[in-house]
């Protein structure tokens, strides 16, 4: 196999532009790709080039693709990031505590009760070996690397760490992990805080969990195509407590398509962060980025799971909050 020649950022700006790409300012060009990278913005330029007739992409570009575009594009994603890790950040906050206090309130060392757990997560399973085992090795492993001064404290006096001092070490991923792990009783006494059914919750906080470490190792996101949240049918007999979901849910016609975009973990993440909080401006923070979606050919709203009435969608969402009051 060979592999492509290196080129020098005013050689690959001249590929672009025999390519179509539209570039009114080469040093601008050339300052940018040696910022962010040609291949990084390569994901970004992709949706706006020319098809074959075999219905594959060409290396050149639609008539009207602007370089200035396309890195606006780039910094839409990149605030869209910021935007999702800030939002994530105080579900994460807020789970942890909650989690931590219910399961804290019986055994301070809820952590490493078996009581807690789903059985078959106490046993050995071909492929995965014991489930619980691992993640109580890699909580040892993350408790043992971490400073706070709470964990010194304990540690400094050889005591045994709280569960909610623990929590503190932990990241989105141990907490989702670990409310997989739970059993179906101590799952519904976590998700009632949420007004959401234990299952539903437990696929949400996956799905929340790659949004983060996406956004979090500043991969595109913006046209991400993920798996299918779940959004059950609250007005189902099995659901129908749950109320509040159902009101929030039925009006955003969220389709088998949007679901495997990036608006549907919004509207769960708003969903979830609103049952606990009601001064959050959160949400008008990415109205106000929506409306300044950049003007690159082919890069359209749908691909975010929005339709052309996005605007009304945000808006419902916050009327909703307002509701919960």
């Amino acid at each position: 196999m060979t592999t492509k020649p290196h080129k020098e950022y005013s050689e690959l700006v001249e590929l672009l532009v025999s390519r179509g790409m539209i570039i009114d300012d080469k040093i601008y060009a050339e300052k940018k790709l040696s910022q962010v990278g040609y291949y990084r913005l390569s994901g970004f330029w992709h949706i706006a080039r020319k098809q074959n007739p075999d219905n594959t992409l060409s290396e050149y570009f639609l008539d009207g693709v602007l370089f200035e575009d396309v890195y606006k594009l780039y910094i839409f994603d990149k605030r869209l990031r910021l935007l999702l890790l800030d939002i994530i950040e105080r579900l994460e906050i807020n789970i942890r505590t909650i989690i931590a206090h219910e399961l804290g309130r019986n055994n301070p060392l809820a952590y490493e009760d078996h009581s807690l757990i789903n059985q078959k997560f106490l046993k050995f399973q071909w492929g995965k070996g014991y489930a619980y085992a691992h993640w109580l090795d890699s909580i040892s492993s993350k408790v043992n690397r971490n400073k706070d001064d709470s964990i010194e404290w304990h540690r400094e006096k050889q005591k045994s760490l709280p569960f909610w001092v623990v929590t503190e070490a932990w990241d989105f991923g141990t907490l989702s992990k670990f409310y997989s792990l739970l059993n179906g009783q101590q799952q519904r006494k976590i998700a009632k805080q949420f007004n959401i059914d234990e299952n539903t919750l437990k696929n949400w906080l996956n799905e929340i969990n790659i949004v983060r470490n996406l956004s979090a190792h500043h991969s595109r996101i913006w046209n991400k195509n993920f798996n299918e949240i779940a959004i059950p049918k609250f007005s189902e007999i099995r659901l129908s407590k749950f109320k509040k979901a159902n009101l929030y849910f039925s009006d955003l016609n969220l389709d088998k398509k949007s679901r495997t975009r990036i608006f549907s973990r919004i509207a769960v993440l708003w969903y979830l962060v609103s049952q606990t909080s009601s001064n959050y401006h959160w949400l008008e923070k990415l109205e106000e980025l929506l409306c300044n979606f950049p003007q690159l050919p082919n890069a359209r709203w749908e691909l975010m799971g929005l339709s052309k009435g996005y605007l009304e969608r945000i808006q419902a969402i916050n009327r909703k909050r307002l509701e919960y009051k």
